[in-house]
């Protein structure tokens, strides 16, 4: 309950104020990145004020034994499992894609939070376009 911050003015909305607003103006993911989740993802998208399921396929494939093996069939059984589950409550579902191939297979397959671009990640490429602009300057 931290009123501290930009969503509560910096102090100027009182605590109830403040969840009020934030139950109304948030959006409320739930991480799916382990077995366990998988298994409860029926459960978690019922559930009321849940806005999405948010899957880690890093951290599942680890939970799951295969871990740096964005397609194996058993990380998109799980995947399928938390999607079936979230279509059937209304809910939508996001990711990190491991590259585009996992991008268009989760499209297709009702994902419509696609994180492609994190700040590292943004950064690393950024610094490799450059370097490869300007090469000759980079031994």
């Amino acid at each position: 309950m931290n009123t501290s911050g930009r969503d509560a003015h910096y102090t100027h909305r009182g605590q109830a104020e403040f969840a009020t607003h934030a139950n109304q103006e948030h959006l409320v993911a739930i991480q799916i990145e382990t077995a366990g989740a998988v298994t409860e993802a029926e459960r978690i998208a019922a559930l009321d004020g849940v806005d999405l399921l948010f899957i880690g396929p890093a951290d599942l494939s680890q939970a799951l034994g295969i871990l740096g093996q964005p397609h194996h069939a058993r990380l998109w059984e799980a995947i399928d499992q938390v999607a079936d589950a979230c279509q059937r409550h209304g809910k939508h579902w996001g990711t990190v894609p491991a590259d585009p191939a996992f991008a268009e297979k989760a499209y297709e397959k009702g994902c419509r939070m696609l994180s492609i671009a994190a700040d590292v990640l943004a950064l690393r490429r950024g610094i490799e376009a450059l370097k490869t602009t300007y090469e000759s300057f980079f031994p």
